[in-house]
């Protein structure tokens, strides 16, 4: 039996209490405000309204680098009953542009990551290192062009690329073999949601060059510790333990919610069963406080 309280269980003082436990409300995006490559959950935008209603700050904390934050917020303004700003968008590509920013970086960047993460490096005036090589490695000499021919790099930058290749990893390897070369990681989920079950995750191939170079990457998406402090700095007045984190994944949101002293909602509508929850133990880091079927569900119990 699940140890974790359901929210469409709470009545009365019991409901009420919870909604007064909390101010801010960081919430993922995928698998719980909309479907990977499909539209918003249904009632999931009622019940982000109906707490922007109730005075509750929202702020989106999402690994999700593939949309860039303008598109994020275009897809909350068509909902009609949601305005999102810039700053309620937490993105590991604008979180690792504040990071080099805020330590005056100024170097060629090695990334490892979709077109639009590369392209916000760039608006940001970060100078990133062209692929070298051919596209297709077909000899040693072409391996060989691939790795070694770029110039080098002060900063290796690991994010989710689905051209990702054995080339690319042993250049960043190659490139890390420097100590003063930073290495930074965004995304770092094991297994991310796709279609009707999971696909390898960034933080695969984060460990492939993590283990080979002997060195832990600097990893500013959930669930990295420098995120967590980075959440800090924008939210200094609010206590965690008054910010309630509502996520799909146990490990990347509920596991980095807890470790950070919030409360955690997780909702079964991305990768995670109630069957998951209900085998966790009491003492687990990843058992979540609440649990709701969906946000649309949640809306509906916590109406007042």
């Amino acid at each position: 039996m699940s140890l974790s309280k359901h929210l469409k269980e709470l009545h009365g003082a019991e409901r009420q209490q919870f909604l007064d436990s909390f101010d801010l409300v960081f919430c993922d995006c995928d698998g719980v405000v909309w479907y990977p490559l499909r539209d918003f959950i249904p009632g999931s935008a009622r019940a982000l309204a109906h707490l922007q209603q109730l005075g509750k700050r929202l702020t989106f904390v999402t690994n999700n680098s593939i949309s860039s934050p303008e598109e994020h917020i275009e897809k909350f303004a068509r909902q009609g009953n949601l305005h999102i700003e810039k700053d309620q968008i937490v993105h590991p590509a604008q979180t690792i542009c504040d990071h080099l920013k805020s330590i005056a970086f100024q170097g060629l960047i090695y990334c490892l990551a979709t077109a639009p993460f590369k392209q916000l490096l760039r608006d940001a005036g970060f100078h990133l290192a062209p692929e070298t090589g051919p596209t297709v490695i077909k000899s040693l000499k072409d391996l060989h062009e691939a790795i070694f021919d770029g110039m080098p790099v002060q900063a290796v930058v690991i994010d989710v690329d689905f051209n990702m290749s054995a080339a690319k990893l042993m250049r960043a390897h190659v490139q890390l073999q420097n100590p003063q070369c930073l290495f930074l990681a965004g995304a770092a989920d094991a297994l991310i949601p796709f279609g009707q079950g999971e696909i390898i995750g960034p933080g695969a191939f984060v460990n492939v060059v993590t283990e080979s170079v002997g060195r832990q990457p600097l990893v500013l998406g959930k669930p990295g510790d420098a995120l967590r402090q980075l959440l800090l700095q924008r939210h200094p007045d609010t206590p965690p333990q008054r910010v309630l984190f509502v996520g799909d994944s146990l490990a990347s949101d509920i596991g980095f919610a807890r470790a950070s002293g919030y409360q955690t909602l997780l909702v079964l509508t991305g990768g995670t069963k109630a069957s998951d929850v209900t085998r966790l133990p009491a003492s687990h880091p990843q058992l979540p406080d609440f649990v709701a079927d969906c946000l649309g569900i949640w809306s509906i119990a916590i109406d007042v």
